[in-house]
């Protein structure tokens, strides 16, 4: 084979895309095939840029790219031409990537609605180098068949090819995207509303709205209704489902609009109301109709102006006690009303320093004990609480108690002690090591979520 003159053998750089303006007008010599841009595709995508596609190293070539695939005749030119340094080298993936970063979504996007071609949409969503924005606005147009995620081959390899895409550390958890449990993950891990809006739309989980669905789909539904980035149009179509439990779940969700909480206040049904009363955004005026029904609800869980505070705290003061969102004037009116108003704010989170000092100094058991229990209580206040053995199994139920009172609480061998240490998430994992082989508690530990997640993440290598 006689060569032509060629220009100076060079490389490519692959930390540098390359665009698309270098590839215009070039002619090519491909060995192998293409990998994310199958067959008519690869030459449309080509013919675009007048990229000149040759089928013989004898023709001029600007570039020589190696494909997938290559068999062993390919394998001996390109062999031959990397000697020669007939030309520069790209990989199929540089290729495609340009090809891909220089695609009008626009059109592409059109030209699918109007083709209806599903095999080449199915070859779009699997591609790798497309876009995220555009990858949504394609999984949109797929049709699912009237099936769910994972019930055909297709729907699997659309499914996995979402996950995948923008599941985090996907490499940790094998197979993941072949099951509900990945989108339910992938749905926890993200703040992006417009991906958590495309999964919310998809035709299986809105087939589950209409007409029920199989637990682990629902449990999707349940984790979209729950997830803080779910944008508050796509949650008032789920609200307007006659799904009783995914509008129970939207009712308990902070910061939901007083319009979006008076559509679920008249739809009347009881569970729906009962969960609006816990929720700490609740308008105060829904709320002054609903207080002689969830009167006491109201006052532990939403958030407390001063107008609303002066009222509650004159009929719910031992409900007032336990608000997150009391202030420091506010828990200084409380204390020391009576025994049992200082014993609900002692187990409240947000209860001030200053405060749990005063309560400490009290005396009284059932308040003592409610500090020892409080993941807010200090690191100093919880050493002096536990000087005292009655407040050991308080104590070893907080997630927050210091490590070195963890073995002594351990050392103490009292059963309720070991119990409460057994499903306490913070518990050093080698205590929980020796109370697992104890039958009294190796249920506790089991399903002691901090055990489950040393374990996944140390034996089974998964992030969580």
């Amino acid at each position: 084979m006689i060569l032509p003159n060629l220009p100076i053998f060079t490389t490519i750089d692959y930390n540098t895309a390359m665009k698309i303006e270098e590839l215009s007008g070039k002619s090519i010599r491909l060995l192998g095939k293409s990998r994310a841009l199958k067959g008519d595709e690869f030459a449309a995508r080509l013919k675009v840029h007048d990229i000149v596609l040759i089928s013989s190293s004898d023709e001029k070539m600007d570039y020589i790219v190696e494909g997938r695939m290559i068999n062993p005749i390919e394998q001996d030119e390109f062999d031959a031409l990397y000697e020669q340094k007939a030309a520069p080298f790209i990989t199929i993936d540089e290729l495609e990537q340009t090809l891909c970063e220089s695609i009008d979504g626009s059109r592409l996007l059109m030209s699918l609605k109007l083709s209806g071609d599903k095999e080449r949409l199915l070859g779009y969503l699997q591609n790798r180098f497309i876009d995220n924005a555009l990858f949504l606005k394609l999984l949109a147009l797929y049709d699912w068949q009237g099936e769910g995620f994972f019930e055909n081959d297709v729907n699997r390899d659309v499914t996995a090819a979402l996950i995948t895409r923008f599941y985090e550390n996907i490499e940790r958890n094998h197979n993941v995207q072949y099951a509900n449990m990945g989108l339910m993950h992938l749905i926890a891990q993200t703040d992006d509303s417009e991906l958590i809006e495309t999964i919310a739309l998809l035709t299986p989980l809105q087939d589950g709205l209409r007409n029920g669905c199989d637990n682990s789909t629902r449990k999707i539904l349940f984790s979209i209704a729950e997830e803080p980035a779910t944008p508050e149009h796509v949650l008032k179509r789920y609200i307007r489902s006659d799904d009783v439990d995914i509008k129970t779940v939207i009712a308990l969700r902070a910061g939901i609009s007083p319009a979006l909480q008076k559509e679920l206040l008249t739809s009347e049904h009881e569970i729906i109301t009962e969960a609006l009363s816990f929720n700490p955004s609740l308008d105060t005026a829904l709320a002054l109709t609903m207080l002689d029904d969830y009167g006491e609800n109201i006052a532990s869980h939403c958030r407390l102006e001063s107008g609303l505070f002066e009222m509650m705290i004159e009929r719910f003061p031992q409900a007032v006690a336990l608000n997150s969102s009391l202030d420091l004037d506010m828990q200084l009116r409380l204390i020391d009303l009576d025994t049992r108003v200082n014993a609900s704010l002692a187990s409240n989170e947000n209860v001030d320093v200053s405060i749990q000092r005063r309560l400490f100094e009290t005396g009284m058991t059932e308040t003592i004990e409610a500090l020892a229990g409080n993941a807010a209580t200090t690191v100093d206040l919880l050493e002096e609480i536990a000087a005292h053995e009655e407040y050991y199994e308080a104590l070893a139920s907080n997630v927050n108690t210091p490590e070195a009172i963890f073995h002594t609480l351990f050392a103490s061998s009292k059963a309720p002690v070991l119990a409460a240490l057994a499903q306490n998430r913070s518990t050093p994992t080698e205590l929980l090591y020796q109370l697992q082989v104890d039958q009294r508690f190796a249920r506790y530990v089991m399903e002691n979520p901090g055990f489950g997640e040393y374990i996944q993440k140390e034996n089974i290598g998964w992030l969580v």
